[in-house]
């Protein structure tokens, strides 16, 4: 089936400058740009430790992992916003009275993502630095003894410390940071049609 014709320039409706930028926004900032911008977090090594914790640093504690695929939700509202959820998979290794208990650690950080609008005709994704509130811990303690699960219980706060600074450098590498950063008017300008410099 043939497509319809577009309406020519003089055909379509004329709208106000402040809607056509909410529009303009709506279809430069999706979830498929913004996770595009993220991609290169996925892969990416995270190493803790060793460390000396619980009561005169009985115990030592390293974790090894890695960043997961992080996924983007929109959200509803005025402003343009998503939640993006960043998945860290960690193998945790607790040394305590001369044994090593390894078990595994899931951690997300929570954050919540801002399209805004950056003087002179940038859109800037904008990430505020997370905080040891945005990770969530989940540790798989099956068969853990009381003693090790004391010394986790004890670290949880730290490895989300550790995982809040991590991402927070993570989020603001320069290739990262200039995936987020959208240079409207370069863009237009590099679409630009050619001159012609054929005499007439």
């Amino acid at each position: 089936m043939a497509e319809a014709p577009k309406p020519s320039p003089e055909l379509r409706t004329e709208y106000s400058y402040e809607d056509f930028g909410r529009d303009f926004f709506e279809h430069a900032v999706t979830v498929e740009r913004v996770e595009q911008a993220l991609a290169n977090l996925t892969g990416n090594a995270v190493d803790f430790g060793p460390r000396q914790v619980g009561p005169a640093g009985l115990a030592t504690i390293q974790a090894e992992g890695s960043i997961r695929e992080p996924s983007v939700l929109r959200r509803e509202g005025e402003l343009i916003e998503f939640d993006l959820t960043i998945p860290i998979d960690l193998d945790l290794t607790v040394r305590l009275a001369a044994h090593d208990h390894r078990f595994e650690t899931r951690l997300r950080a929570q954050l919540k993502l801002t399209a805004r609008a950056k003087q002179p005709l940038h859109i800037f994704i904008d990430i505020p630095a997370p905080t040891e509130n945005d990770i969530d811990v989940e540790v798989n303690a099956q068969g853990l003894r009381a003693s090790v699960l004391d010394v986790v219980a004890d670290i949880e706060g730290e490895l989300k410390r550790h995982v809040a600074k991590y991402v927070g450098k993570q989020i603001e590498k320069p290739e990262i940071r200039r995936m987020r950063d959208i240079d409207v008017r370069r863009r237009l300008e590099n679409d630009a049609p050619e001159q012609s410099t054929e005499g007439g």
